[in-house]
């Protein structure tokens, strides 16, 4: 009896390490070891989730594609919104279906008016009043002139992009506390997870942690305010990311040594631009280089 019971036992940590060793990677780092896993690619005709960062320095953009449905989370600050008009010109993007605004700071909607008038839009989606601040009031009528109507969201609002799901967290707080009311926006695409956290600083990550948890867990993370802080431990703890992506230059912030210091592989958004495109089972991160450089 004993003798089967051991057999029984081998028999299924044989099974369990042979599954592991057929199951696919959670994520392909083309960026930091393109040696490991050289030989994956997704199915031919795989439908897929694709986050494409452009060369910016020091403000937020994040190009979404998924199911033939577009969408830029923020649109950096006026000076550098010829960064993403060129990437969309590279990479053949002359429409996107919506704007969607974390927070009306000019380092994430400064660059509206100029990307209207290279790429046509759908809809601008804000989650502050239209008349919070002047950035809010300047980038509304720009929409407006345009013919691009303005659209709210909030806290807890659930919406999709293709198949992939996107739920919205965003914190109350006084006028000075606007990064750390930004909207935090978990997109998730079949078993994968990816957390955009706009510009949250260290009592938004505090506030957050408490309130979500382990809800926070995602593969890949947007890191928050241009990594100019370093992540706190609790909110570092629930998101577990296994990929950070900087919108940052290499200035040596507390946020930039704690990054070099890490054992998290990362990608700043210099040079080129920074991919995460999955399958809803494997995230592969690779740059494509820019055609123009500044």
């Amino acid at each position: 009896m004993v003798k089967r019971v051991l057999c029984c036992l081998l028999l299924l940590v044989m099974m369990v390490s042979a599954l592991g060793e057929d199951a696919p990677p959670v994520l392909v780092d083309r960026i930091n070891a393109p040696e490991v896993h050289a030989d994956f690619a997704f199915a031919e005709d795989a439908p897929l989730l694709e986050v494409i960062f452009p060369q910016i320095l020091n403000c937020d953009a994040a190009f979404l594609r998924c199911g033939g449905e577009t969408m830029l989370v923020d649109c950096a600050t006026q000076g550098q919104a010829v960064r993403i008009i060129n990437m969309c010109k590279q990479l053949g993007i002359t429409h996107i279906d919506r704007v969607v605004n974390t927070h009306p700071h000019e380092d994430h909607i400064g660059g509206l008016r100029d990307l209207l008038k290279e790429i046509t839009v759908g809809e601008l989606w804000v989650c502050f009043p239209l008349d919070y601040n002047a950035h809010m009031i300047n980038a509304v009528a720009v929409a407006e002139r345009a013919g691009v109507p303005v659209k709210t969201f909030a806290d807890g609002d659930v919406f999709t992009l293709g198949g992939a799901t996107i739920e919205v967290w965003k914190l109350e707080g006084r006028a000075n506390q606007l990064n750390n009311c930004s909207a935090q926006l978990l997109v998730t695409y079949g078993e994968r997870t990816l957390l955009m956290a706009a510009d949250l600083q260290d009592e938004g990550q505090r506030q957050m942690a408490e309130l979500h948890g382990e809800q926070l867990d995602a593969d890949i993370l947007k890191y928050p305010h241009h990594g100019i802080e370093a992540l706190r431990a609790e909110y570092r703890a629930a998101v577990s990311p296994l990929f950070l992506v900087v919108t940052n230059n290499h200035r040596q912030t507390a946020g930039w040594k704690a990054i070099q210091r890490g054992d998290i592989p990362f990608a700043y958004t210099v040079p080129g631009f920074v991919c995460a495109f999955t399958d809803g089972v494997t995230w592969l991160t690779h740059r494509i280089p820019s055609e123009i450089k500044y």
